[in-house]
Formats: structure tokens, C-alpha cells, sequence
């Protein structure tokens, strides 16, 4: 490689770094618009689905659990590396809500403002004189 380079100006490596250095933010770009097209028809076609998987709890390696929505009734299923089996049928008042949930956590934003007031707090205490 050093026998490469060694009739590079500084300049010709310059512009060669600014070169691979706009190829690699374009891939980056495309990366991105293609992910977003791919996940939005992904969401699209799930989107208006009878079939929903509303939770999914492993076990071990290879094997979980999910709770289905299919149309309005609720199943539990596990599925192993060869199979999928059918455990249960639930009620919907027996099962969980996404919604219910969500309104039991906080946001980050909650949650980070806490930790940061607590910090604060802890840093008064340990200033004051006789700690």
C-alpha cells in the first residue's frame, strides 16, 4: 500500500478522502429512503391485517410465545423451531391492551428529568458543610 500512495500529493489524498467521504454519506442517504419506502409498505399491508401479533414472550432459544389478535378473537400460541401450536383461546377482557400499557409507563423525557433532579439533589446534599 505505501508503494501505492507513494506518488499521492497531499492534495490527491485530500481529494480522494473528500471523495469517499460523499460516497459513503450518499449510501448512507439511499440506505435510509430505502428503509423507510420498504418499511412503510411493510406497514401498509399489516396495517389492514385481521392477523396481529400483540405480544411475544421467549422462553428459550428457538422457542416463544405470542399472544395473536385474528379478527376480534384472541389466541395464545407457542412456536418451537418446527412447529406453531395452539394453546389457548382468551376472552377480551382477559388480555392486556397495548394502550393499558402504555399508560402505565412514563416517557424518556419523564423519566430522564427525574434522574437529573435526583442527581441535582444528591449534589447539593454532598456540597453542604458537615457531610
Amino acid at each position: 500500500m505505501i508503494i501505492l500512495t507513494a506518488g499521492m500529493s497531499d492534495w490527491d489524498s485530500l481529494l480522494q478522502l473528500i471523495g469517499v467521504s460523499i460516497l459513503f454519506i450518499f449510501i448512507l442517504i439511499v440506505t435510509y429512503y430505502t428503509t423507510k419506502f420498504v418499511g412503510g409498505v411493510k406497514q401498509g399491508i399489516t396495517k389492514n391485517s385481521n392477523f396481529k401479533v400483540l405480544e411475544t414472550y421467549k422462553i428459550a432459544q428457538n422457542k416463544y410465545l405470542q399472544l395473536i389478535q385474528i379478527g376480534t378473537r384472541y389466541f395464545v400460541i407457542s412456536i418451537g423451531k418446527d412447529d406453531i401450536r395452539l394453546l389457548t383461546e382468551l376472552n377480551e377482557n382477559e388480555c392486556k391492551h397495548q394502550e393499558d400499557l402504555k399508560s402505565q409507563k412514563s416517557n424518556f423525557t419523564e423519566v430522564f428529568n427525574l434522574i437529573i433532579k435526583k442527581q441535582k439533589e444528591k449534589n447539593e446534599n454532598d456540597q453542604e458543610p458537615g457531610h
